[in-house]
């Protein structure tokens, strides 16, 4: 099977209301968790890389300065995360050819390497399977690929939840990547803690 292109869709648009201050902006080695993930997704060989912001956008906006990288304004964004993905999704649908797979990313997972994007990619293009998710905490959940087919079913999201209902929701087209360093993520003041402390 001959690898299929895959765009990437990062979710920043938050306000990271648990954690006092914008993940988007904590830095981890020196680089902030937001152009950190942007820059591990064109690593790894996506494109277009597309990031949806919201909460204070043009601060945002200027940290991915010098990425090739996309950005797509979510006017939406205090909805929750799923106004975030279908922003995103919908920006791909317009701009591409539409049989692009989707990675979709979050800008909170401190552990992040392209070596586990190019692993989840790599299992996407020979497994067969629709999604193709990372594995960590007990459950399967993001960094995920998506099939292009399941652009619908993430558009179709609401609320805070986003992309997990659409890998929950059949188990038999779901294959994960083991990705223990997945659970370590920043979503509160302790989460910062624990990253700052390992």
């Amino acid at each position: 099977m001959s690898e299929a292109r895959c765009a990437a869709v990062i979710l920043a648009a938050g306000a990271s209301t648990r954690l006092g201050q914008a993940k988007q902006l904590i830095e981890v080695e020196g680089e902030s968790l937001l152009r950190r993930t942007a820059r591990l997704a064109l690593e790894a060989g996506c494109a277009p890389v597309v990031v949806v912001l919201g909460y204070e956008a043009e601060r945002m906006r200027a940290e991915l300065a010098g990425l090739g990288v996309e950005t797509v304004e979510n006017a939406e964004w205090r909805e929750g995360m799923g106004s975030s993905l279908r922003c995103g999704v919908s920006w791909l649908a317009r701009r591409e050819s539409g049989d692009d797979n989707i990675l979709l990313l979050v800008c909170d997972q401190a552990r992040l390497t392209a070596d586990h994007l190019r692993a989840l990619l790599a299992r996407h293009a020979t497994g067969g399977s629709a999604i193709t998710a990372s594995q960590y905490a007990g459950r399967a959940g993001v960094p995920a690929v998506f099939a292009a087919a399941l652009a619908p079913e993430l558009l179709d999201c609401s609320g805070d939840r986003g992309a997990r209902e659409v890998i929950r929701r059949d188990a038999t087209r779901v294959q994960t990547v083991e990705w223990p360093e997945g659970a370590i993520d920043v979503d509160g003041p302790e989460d910062l803690l624990t990253l700052r402390g390992t």
